[in-house]
């Protein structure tokens, strides 16, 4: 009985023992802590962790947000990040600050046209502390289709793009133009639709219907993308393309010489958006139907 009772006297003796130390390191490390204090924690540093560009690539001309994050809130009077960008592609601020009390803020990135894709560093500093983030900046080269999606979760967006070198085939059909699109893991399904019996012309198809909803309107337009990041939304609360340009043969192969769009559309909290020009792209397997001019 008297070596347990000494046994567990040491196990206690220990323990204190393990408890000052840890205590008197917390101390040793707050700068504002006196010998003499007991249970003061020292004030975290706010260390610059990360800056990243959201969405993460864009065409040229199109703007992009850049988020600076903080190991912890900034203190009393905020901190001051130096921000640069390698390339005249982009415009970012020169500095900006993270508020007090907040780990993070975000700034503007503009951007300019380019001829050839371009990737581009952004660099943020503070404390003689530098990190580094990067921007595609793409150049709009026919055929090509881009998606940009937002998960709504306070997620980064999702990019996906098949360029002039990857597989194309393109048909109209009726008032229907169907296009397939893919370059390695990127694997695009669009069909564009005017309301039955109409021609594709320029000009911008509101309120436009999937091939999965309840039940089709003829005198709706049709909009149904799978894309990666996004698939097939059955009742959309927003669905809308903008036709540019549509240049369309009514002959047997349902011949595509020119077709340019945006598009956009929100399936409960995820949103999509996209751009599409294509230029004389293979024909697909037809349905039959001429397209209608």
């Amino acid at each position: 009985m008297q070596k347990i009772l000494a046994t567990a006297a040491l196990g206690g003796l220990l323990l204190l023992g393990a408890c000052n130390s840890r205590q008197s390191v917390i101390d040793g490390m707050s700068p504002s802590a006196s010998s003499s204090s007991v249970g003061t924690a020292p004030i975290p540093a706010s260390l610059l962790i990360s800056v990243l560009a959201d969405p993460p690539a864009v065409f040229g001309g199109t703007p992009a947000t850049g988020r600076i994050l903080l190991s912890f809130p900034a203190p009393a009077g905020g901190v001051s990040v130096a921000v640069s960008s390698s390339s005249s592609a982009t415009n970012v601020p020169p500095a900006v600050v993270v508020p007090a009390g907040s780990d993070s803020t975000t700034f503007n990135i503009a951007t300019q046209p380019v001829t050839t894709d371009v990737s581009v560093d952004i660099v943020a500093r503070a404390s003689n502390r530098d990190v580094q983030g990067t921007l595609g900046v793409w150049a709009k080269v026919p055929p090509f289709v881009a998606t940009w999606v937002d998960p709504g979760n306070g997620q980064r967006t999702t990019v996906g793009r098949v360029t002039r070198n990857g597989q194309w085939r393109a048909n109209c059909y009726g008032s229907d133009i169907s296009i397939f699109a893919g370059e390695s893991s990127n694997l695009y399904f669009l069909d564009f639709a005017a309301p039955d019996g109409h021609p594709m012309i320029p000009g911008t198809y509101d309120n436009a219907q999937t091939g999965f909803g309840p039940a089709h309107s003829p005198d709706r337009p049709s909009l149904q993308i799978t894309t990666p990041g996004y698939s097939a939304c059955s009742a959309p609360s927003k669905s809308r393309f903008v036709v540019s340009e549509a240049d369309l043969v009514a002959d047997s192969l349902g011949t595509v010489r020119r077709f340019s769009l945006t598009f956009e559309q929100q399936c409960g909290a995820v949103s999509l958006r996209g751009e599409l020009s294509i230029v004389s792209v293979a024909p697909g397997i037809t349905s039959g139907d001429r397209c209608i001019r």
